[in-house]
C-alpha cells in the first residue's frame, strides 16, 4: 500500500456546467514562475517532452497540436489562437482537442502573471459528461507533472499518482 499526501482542493479541477451554459473541465493552478517561462515549458518541444513526453504543441495559429497516450489513446488538434505573455499581458493558447469517439472541443490555457508567479488557467469544454472524468483525469495529472518539471524535479510522482487523482474525479456512487 502506498501512501501520499491528499490532493490539495486548490489543486484539483472542476467539472460542471460553465457561465457559456456548456459542459466543461476547469483547473487553477499557481506556478511559482514568471508567465514567459511557464509558456516555454508548455510550448518549447525538448521541454514538454520533460513532463508530457509523446506530446507536442506548436504554438502558432494553424499549428499542430499532438498528444500521444499509447495504449491509452490520442488527441490531435489546431492552434486557433496564440498569444504568448507579455509585459503585463495575459499568455493565451486555445487549440481544438479531436478524440476518436467522442465531439470535438477546445482547450483553452490562459496565463496571468500574479505576486507568487503565474496562475496558469486551463478550461476544456464543450464536453459530453461521460468522458469527462477521465479527461479530468489527465489534465490534473499533466498539470501535476507541469509544476515539476518546470521546478526542476522528477515528475515520476504524478505519473504514478495516476490511479488516486482517478478516484478524485470518479462519479459517486448512487446512496453514497
Amino acid at each position: 500500500m502506498t501512501t501520499s499526501t491528499p490532493t490539495p482542493d486548490s489543486l484539483r479541477g472542476t467539472l460542471g456546467i460553465g457561465a457559456d451554459g456548456a459542459f466543461r473541465i476547469r483547473f487553477e493552478r499557481v506556478l511559482a514562475h514568471a508567465p514567459e517561462r511557464v509558456w516555454a515549458w508548455i510550448t518549447e518541444p525538448e521541454r514538454l517532452a520533460l513532463w508530457l513526453p509523446g506530446c507536442t504543441i506548436d504554438p502558432r495559429v494553424k499549428g499542430a497540436v499532438g498528444f500521444d497516450f499509447g495504449d491509452e489513446g490520442a488527441a490531435t488538434g489546431v492552434v486557433s489562437e496564440a498569444v504568448p505573455p507579455g509585459e503585463g499581458e495575459k499568455g493565451v493558447l486555445v487549440h481544438t482537442w479531436c478524440w476518436e469517439g467522442v465531439p470535438d472541443s477546445q482547450v483553452r490555457w490562459t496565463l496571468e502573471a500574479v505576486p507568487e508567479g503565474t496562475r496558469l488557467t486551463l478550461v476544456h469544454g464543450e464536453l459530453l459528461p461521460e468522458p469527462a472524468a477521465d479527461f479530468a483525469t489527465g489534465w490534473h495529472v499533466m498539470l501535476d507533472a507541469l509544476a515539476l518539471a518546470a521546478d526542476g524535479r522528477p515528475t515520476d510522482d504524478a505519473w504514478n499518482a495516476v490511479g488516486e487523482v482517478a478516484e478524485l474525479y470518479a462519479p459517486a456512487e448512487p446512496g453514497g
